[in-house]
């Protein structure tokens, strides 16, 4: 770790700079990485004692242990300025006064067998000067910048975990209440494994030496104690990770809604706690985002699992209907999967110290490394399982949806309109690219199963080159494949973070059920499609279950009423790679995306390749410039139009 003097600290404090670093000559280390009023101190946290002193210790191994918090400044690692004291409190005390800053006695403990020297006190008043020094230094910037500032002071405490809460938070003056209130909801709410988070508050019973020096030197500065029961660490003193990491998150978002309480009190106006947290994206971050594009290169799940040979078997096929089983082939995978699964969840993604960044990032790897899975196993038994980890299978009410939809009755208009060809389609499809404003091409292609497709790396529409359309159909395709996937495309090209090209978890349901809903709302959506998204459903259902392609075929074809071509066309899509699952997904994403549209403004979704359950975070981090609103948004979202209304019944059915 980088080590500073004093005096160069006090510089880099007074000129607003980051910093990471330990003093020299003490084992004190500052970590500011964003200038905000919110400050946590461990000084308790330290177990590092000169071989002098603890040579001269009466106490036993574990009564040191119960008076050294050991463990506690890992819980501070999400918070924007912290000082933690490594150095053993019993070496020297920074919340006694500076004359007892090396302790006779600690918690009712005589702790010396042999008197310290002298000298061993003048260091101990040394260090403890230097704290203060530097707190005051800090302090005054803060209180200069926001005319206010929070100090928690964070440590263990004792008790049973299992009968006593998890979290204790002190007050230290009478006109805290919205202080510790706005602390204590947020710490009871937190998701913590295998325990619940119980919370208690009240006002500290006993001042101690930070505290009147606060009193003193710093009005403006509130102070809290915050206790935290030893449940993060084993009766070894070994780490819990993932509590640790639970308890954390809840600290940062529990004292920036504290910070934000004491904001709003202070200047007498509302302020939230994404109002104090930073409006730039940190280094760390960038580099992340970076390194993980670099990786997720050469993983695009569509241009491994669609077939090389389609065509070819297709044909095969429609010479003995029902009786062939398709022998696909696929294209060979160019990376080393064990290798890039390795260098995926190497990268620093603890370095991040934003708590809502740091587990995107982490959801990201852990989705790209199940892509890895489910692409290395392509064409054998193992990709099926692989299939149902990344998009599940039907529900059994996505089933019920399926079968309600297959029951309506044909429309006569969509049986009888004009069908029209490919060539046509791609004149249609890029004047409509034009009109919106959207820069991509537009290609015929003989490789896709679907009617139509982006490319997202390559800006391109690529339309099946033997294909045919309604004009509404044409309308559907361009509303869905421009409208949503071509758009979100090129809204995530222009993000600052490239995560939003490479799909975050759940973006299939999220982008086909976004896709889906445009169609809706450009009014476009027909039964035919509906009918074609329920039998995707009923398929994958059919596939799961049997695992036979041809009587997948048949039950499209004779329970059903599909053509041959459209039976092979929808069957393909969920045998190829030995049992493909993701069309389950268009219905149930309808569903939702129509409900979230329903409920209010779902413009973040369009930033990129995003998904349901993050539409939270995307209008926190808009809300905070970390990232760009969307360049563009949909056309039917901006007008929409209404569906004829048995369409729109049939819609308001689906559940």
């Amino acid at each position: 770790m980088r080590k500073l003097s004093e005096a160069q600290l006090k510089r880099l404090i007074q000129a607003r700079q980051p910093v990471d670093c330990q003093i020299r000559g003490s084992e004190l280390q500052v970590r500011i990485s964003e200038y905000t009023p919110l400050v946590c101190t461990t000084l308790r946290a330290g177990t590092l004692l000169s071989e002098e002193l603890t040579q001269r210790l009466r106490i036993s191994p574990e009564q040191r242990f119960a008076l050294e918090h050991a463990g506690t400044e890992k819980l501070t690692e999400l918070l924007p300025i912290t000082l933690t004291a490594h150095e053993s409190r019993l070496g020297c005390s920074l919340h006694s006064q500076v004359a007892n800053s090396l302790r006779q006695r600690l918690e009712g403990q005589q702790l010396w067998q042999k008197p310290p020297t002298k000298a061993m006190h003048s260091r101990a008043q040394r260090l403890h000067r230097q704290f203060y020094n530097l707190l005051d230094t800090l302090l005054e910037v803060l209180n200069e910048d926001f005319g206010h500032c929070l100090l928690v002071d964070l440590n263990l405490r004792n008790g049973d975990s299992k009968s006593s809460p998890v979290f204790e938070v002190l007050g230290h003056a009478p006109q805290q209440p919205e202080l510790l209130a706005s602390t204590e909801a947020v710490l009871e709410q937190a998701e913590l494994p295998h325990l619940e988070s119980l919370c208690q508050s009240g006002e500290a019973s006993a001042r101690n030496n930070l505290h009147s020096h606060l009193q003193r030197h710093h009005p403006q500065t509130h102070m809290l104690t915050l206790k935290v029961a030893p449940v993060f660490i084993d009766a070894q003193h070994g780490l819990y990770p993932v509590m640790a990491d639970a308890i954390s998150r809840s600290l940062h978002d529990s004292l920036y809604a504290g910070a934000a309480a004491l904001a709003t009190q202070s200047n007498s106006e509302e302020v939230s706690a994404l109002d104090l947290m930073p409006r730039q994206l940190p280094k760390e971050v960038i580099q992340v985002d970076k390194a993980l594009k670099k990786l997720a290169r050469g993983l695009e799940t569509l241009l491994y699992i669609n077939p090389t040979n389609l065509a070819r078997e297709e044909k095969q096929f429609m010479r003995n209907p029902g009786r062939y089983q398709p022998q696909f082939r696929y294209r060979q995978l160019r990376i080393d999967p064990f290798l890039h699964r390795e260098k995926l969840y190497r990268l620093p993604v603890d370095d991040i110290r934003d708590p809502s960044l740091r587990q995107l990032y982490r959801d990201v790897i852990d989705t790209l490394a199940e892509r890895i899975d489910l692409l290395v196993s392509i064409g054998t038994d193992r990709f099926q399982y692989n299939s149902l980890r990344y998009y599940g299978e039907p529900t059994a009410d996505d089933l019920a949806n399926a079968r309600f939809l297959l029951h309506a009755a044909d429309r006569i208009e969509e049986t009888e309109a004009e069908r029209y060809p490919a060539d046509q389609m791609t004149s249609f499809f890029t004047e409509k690219a034009k009109a919106w404003g959207l820069e991509c091409k537009v290609e015929l292609s003989d490789r896709i199963l679907a009617q139509a497709m982006v490319s997202s790396g390559r800006k391109a529409l690529m339309v099946k080159r033997d294909t045919l359309a309604t004009e509404s159909e044409m309308h559907a395709l361009a509303h869905h494949e421009l409208g949503v996937h071509m758009v979100t495309s090129l809204n995530a090209a222009a993000q600052p973070l490239k995560v939003f090209s490479l799909g975050m978890p759940g973006n299939t349901h999220a982008q086909e059920g976004l896709a889906i809903l445009s169609e809706y709302l450009c009014g476009h959506l027909t039964l035919k499609r509906l009918k074609t998204l329920a039998l995707r459903v009923v398929a994958v259902d059919q596939m799961l279950r049997y695992g036979d392609f041809c009587r997948t075929w048949r039950m499209l074809v004779e329970d059903h009423g599909c053509s041959h071509k459209e039976a092979f066309k929808i069957t393909a899509r969920i045998h190829r790679g030995g049992g493909f699952t993701k069309d389950h997904l268009y219905l149930s994403g309808f569903r939702e995306a129509l409900n979230l549209w329903r409920q209010g403004d779902i413009s973040a979704l369009y930033i990129g390749k995003t998904g349901f359950s993050y539409l939270s975070l995307l209008e926190d981090l808009l809300s905070r410039g970390l990232i760009e609103a969307p360049l563009h948004l949909p056309d039917s979202f901006k007008h929409p139009v209404t569906s004829p209304p048995e369409i729109a019944y049939l819609v308001s059915c689906i559940r």
